[in-house]
């Protein structure tokens, strides 16, 4: 992350993140000892401050307290990387409700969420007659608890396995 972050100060911007972390198998993650998720956000500081980068769950979900310049908005700024579907290894449930609480309790600040959902909407499904599987159903079950809408509805996000697992809310 360092050296990405030196690259970005050459070019003006601002950036930041949470590490990967080596999962170990007495964790019980088997993963053979590879690197699993991480976030990094990059900004452009003439635009935004940022305020700080906090881990909400361990190397999935952070959240970045931003300041618009122009407005003096304060937002929220989540990014997260969920386990791939069908991963049996990792709690996936477990990871949504530390998004859903962390959210919840934090009241009505204003927020975004992007990254990578490796989940996709019950439209989205539907539209291309696809099997909706359990993590689908999970993301579907948070947009509508937290009353949130998908922004990107009508291409692919990912065009080589057509789906659309990346997202903005």
């Amino acid at each position: 992350m360092t050296e990405v972050g030196k690259f970005l100060q050459q070019e003006g911007l601002g950036g930041g993140g949470i590490a990967a972390r080596r999962e170990r198998q007495n964790e019980g993650m088997d993963y053979s000892a590879r690197r699993r998720a991480g976030i990094y956000y990059i900004w452009d500081p003439t635009k935004i401050t940022v305020h700080g980068i906090e881990e909400i769950y361990t190397s999935r979900v952070a959240r970045a307290n931003i300041q618009v310049l122009d407005s003096g908005k304060e937002i929220e700024a989540y990014g997260v990387y969920m386990p791939v579907r069908d991963n049996k290894a990792e709690k996936t449930e477990e990871i949504w409700e530390a998004l859903t609480q962390n959210i919840t309790e934090r009241g009505t600040r204003s927020f975004i969420i992007s990254g990578d959902f490796n989940a996709e909407t019950e439209a989205w499904i539907s539209r291309h007659e696809k099997t909706q599987k359990e993590e689908d159903v999970i993301y579907q079950g948070f947009l509508e608890d937290l009353n949130l809408v998908a922004s990107i509805t009508e291409d692919y996000t990912f065009e080589r396995a057509q789906t659309q697992i990346d997202n903005i809310l």
